[in-house]
C-alpha cells in the first residue's frame, strides 16, 4: 500500500498531465465528480488535491464555470519537481483521523481543521476509520511510518476499548490532540464541546416548564461524549430535586444503528411509553429517528423534542456545538506540541441552545 496520501497521489497525476503538456494553459480540468469517478476517491480527497494544485498556481478555479489550467503555466519551469514548487514543505503534514463524514459536526470540523492547518503552514492528511478501531490503528501506523507526519488530530472511534495506538502516541508524547471524544483517565490533550453543560441546561429548562416525564434517547453509552451528555441529564434532575425514571431511557444498541432497524426499536419504545411529554435526543441521528417514530405514531404535536446537534428539522430546538473554536483550539495546541511544549490541556468549548420556543424560556 502506498504511504503517499490519496489526495497527493491524485495531485501528482493531474500535475504530471499539466507539466507534460497533456493539459495546456486555459484547458479545462476534469470536474470534482469526474475525478471522483475516474480514481474512485471521495469528494474531500479531490478537494484537497485541487486545493494543493491551486496553491501551487497550476490551476485556477472560477465559480460557476469550473477549474482550468493556469494561463501563466508557460512561465513556470515544467521540469521543477513537485517537492520544490510553491507552497510545499517536506514533512509538514498533520494527520486528521475521523470516524465518518456523515455528520454535519464532523464535516464542519474537517473544514475548519483543514483551514487552520493550512494557515499554520502545514497540510492535512485525512483518514476515515468508519468507526473501526482496527482501521484507526492502521491509519496511525501507516502515517507514522511515512516519517512525514508531525502530529495527529484524532476524533476517536466509538468502540468501548481503548486503542493501543492512541495510548502509545500519548505515552511517547508524540504531538496529539483528541477532539470531541477522548480517553478517560488518560492524560492527553483534548478538545470537547460542553456535552455535560449543554444537556444540563436543556433538561433543566424542560423541568422548569413542568415536563416531568422526559425521555432520554441515545446510542449505547460507548463513548465519552454520550457518557458526559447522559451525566448532564442525570445532574439536571438531581439539582432540580426530581427523581429520575430510567425506564424512560432508550439506549439504541450500536449493532442496530450500524446494521439493523433502529427506527423500529425507537418507535416501539415510544409506543410503550405514551405518557412522556418531552424527549432529549443525544445525537442528530437519534433526533431524526425519534421524529420519524413520533410521526408514525401521530404524536409529533404533543411531545417536546430537543436535540443535541442540528438535526435539520424545522422547528426542533437543538444544542449547537462551536466547531470553529474546537478546530482552531485543536490546531493551536497541536502546533505548540510540535514546537516542543508538553503540558496536556483539557479544553471544554461552550455550546448554545438554538431555536428554543419562547414558551420554554
Amino acid at each position: 500500500m502506498s504511504k503517499t496520501p490519496l489526495y497527493q497521489q491524485i495531485r501528482h497525476m493531474i500535475r504530471s498531465k499539466i507539466m507534460s503538456g497533456e493539459l495546456r494553459p486555459k484547458d479545462r480540468v476534469p470536474s470534482e465528480q469526474e475525478i471522483m469517478e475516474e480514481y474512485m476517491v471521495s469528494k474531500i480527497t479531490v478537494k484537497n488535491a485541487l486545493s494543493a494544485l491551486a496553491d501551487e498556481g497550476l490551476i485556477v478555479r472560477i465559480q460557476g464555470k469550473g477549474t482550468f489550467v493556469s494561463p501563466e503555466i508557460e512561465l513556470m519551469d515544467r521540469t521543477k519537481p513537485l517537492e520544490q514548487t510553491r507552497g510545499q514543505q517536506d514533512g509538514n503534514y498533520i494527520g486528521f483521523i475521523i470516524p465518518t463524514l456523515k455528520t454535519k459536526v464532523i464535516q464542519r470540523l474537517l473544514d475548519y481543521v483543514e483551514y487552520y492547518i493550512n494557515e499554520a503552514g502545514y497540510q492535512l492528511v485525512l483518514h476515515i476509520t468508519r468507526e473501526s478501531s482496527l482501521k484507526e490503528s492502521r491509519a496511525i501506523s501507516e502515517l507514522i511510518q511515512s516519517k512525514e507526519i508531525k502530529g495527529f488530530i484524532v476524533f476517536p472511534t466509538e468502540d468501548e476499548t481503548y486503542n493501543e495506538s492512541l495510548l502509545r502516541l500519548s505515552l511517547d508524547k508524540f504531538p496529539l490532540v483528541l477532539i470531541d471524544r477522548y480517553l478517560r483517565n488518560i492524560d492527553t490533550y483534548r478538545i470537547t464541546a460542553d456535552n455535560f453543560g449543554g444537556v444540563y441546561e436543556a433538561v433543566s429548562l424542560l423541568l422548569k416548564k413542568d415536563h416531568k416525564q422526559i425521555a432520554l434517547i441515545s446510542p449505547d453509552k460507548t463513548n465519552t461524549s454520550i457518557e458526559d451528555r447522559t451525566s448532564g441529564f442525570e445532574r439536571a434532575y438531581v439539582d432540580n430535586g426530581m427523581l429520575i425514571d430510567k425506564s424512560l431511557w432508550c439506549h439504541v444498541p450500536i449493532h442496530l444503528l450500524r446494521n439493523g432497524d433502529p427506527l423500529a426499536y425507537i418507535t416501539d419504545f415510544l409506543y410503550h411509553h405514551s405518557h412522556i411529554s418531552a424527549a432529549l435526543t443525544l445525537t442528530a441521528e437519534m433526533t431524526n429517528l425519534t421524529h420519524q417514530g413520533l410521526h408514525n405514531l401521530d404524536r409529533n404535536s404533543d411531545i417536546k423534542l430537543i436535540s443535541f446537534d442540528d438535526p435539520d428539522l424545522l422547528g426542533i430546538p437543538f444544542i449547537s456545538q462551536d466547531e470553529q473554536t474546537m478546530a482552531r483550539s485543536a490546531v493551536d495546541i497541536l502546533i505548540k506540541q510540535i514546537q516542543g511544549e508538553y503540558d496536556p490541556l483539557k479544553i471544554v468549548v461552550p455550546v448554545s441552545l438554538k431555536h428554543v420556543d419562547p414558551e420554554l424560556l
